[in-house]
């Protein structure tokens, strides 16, 4: 008795997959699609308010690192969805306020040798902080005029390893011109 056999896939011919569920394969030398439109910052004309206008999505990864120096970044900056900081010696010094939204999820990982990490969040943010430090502590504070705002949904997760240093993230409301905490004066305006 011959028992059935299952047709050979290897035996040739065209493929069964019909075309529009074939994915597009960029081909060398092709830009990849802007992932969202926006307009240019031009106003007049539009129907909705400027609030209302789509924000562009971040860069989904992006890598900063020095072998001897700091890493500084505030005010409005570009951060991308996940940040990675790789440092020998010096400090990382990451204001976030300016640049989360509302429901948005960062991811920062850090690798420092030897040196401190601090980052500072908008008030309402949830913040997970993992990691290891042989010699430093693992901290997040919450200034007490940021205690008690409504959470906005955003999430900040950051995953830090150290040899010597701290790594340390503060909750903090807008820089309103007031003096900031001891060791966290960089992230007053100048």
């Amino acid at each position: 008795m011959a028992y059935p056999t299952a047709p050979d896939p290897s035996a040739g011919g065209p493929s069964e997959v019909p075309p529009e569920w074939r994915p597009e394969i960029p081909r060398p030398g092709d830009r990849p699609a802007p992932r969202e439109e926006v307009p240019d910052g031009r106003t007049s004309g539009l129907s909705r308010p400027p609030s209302d206008l789509p924000r562009p999505l971040r860069q989904p990864s992006q890598t900063l690192g020095t072998f001897l120096g700091d890493i500084t970044r505030t005010g409005s900056w570009q951060v991308a969805e996940r940040t990675t900081l790789m440092m020998f010696l010096g400090d990382v010094k990451l204001d976030l306020r300016e640049v989360l939204r509302p429901g948005e999820t960062l991811e920062i990982s850090t690798y420092t040798g030897m040196g401190d990490v601090k980052i500072a969040v908008p008030a309402g943010t949830r913040v997970e902080l993992q990691g290891f430090t042989l010699m430093g502590d693992l901290r997040h504070d919450v200034d007490p005029d940021a205690q008690g705002v409504p959470e906005t949904g955003a999430l900040v997760r950051v995953t830090a390893t150290s040899l010597l240093g701290d790594v340390r993230v503060r909750t903090m409301l807008p820089d309103d011109g007031s003096k900031p905490p001891r060791g966290w004066r960089w992230t007053q305006k100048r």
